[in-house]
């Protein structure tokens, strides 16, 4: 039998178009039960260190991430990238 875990991987914060600060972003997702957690900011990893901190703080598991915007040919896409270093 295998254990469930709640993960969130896809979160925008202040560093991006969010409303809350990497730290209290992780404290959301800890209170609400994720035990894996990326912030994924639009085109900025500047809140990354301030989240993983608050992750690991909290007991949760934390992937670095970032959702990139790509244009060509008047289309935008995201593209959501985890695990970098």
């Amino acid at each position: 039998m295998h254990t469930p875990f709640h993960a969130d991987l896809h979160c925008h914060s202040t560093f991006s178009d969010g409303t809350l600060s990497p730290a209290a972003l992780a404290q959301r997702a800890a209170q609400r039960g994720v035990s894996l957690w990326a912030l994924t900011d639009h085109d900025a990893i500047d809140g990354v260190p301030q989240a993983q901190a608050a992750a690991q703080a909290a007991g949760m598991d934390f992937l670095t991430g970032v959702e990139i915007s790509v244009s060509y040919a008047s289309n935008t896409v995201h593209i959501v990238g985890l695990g970098f270093d």
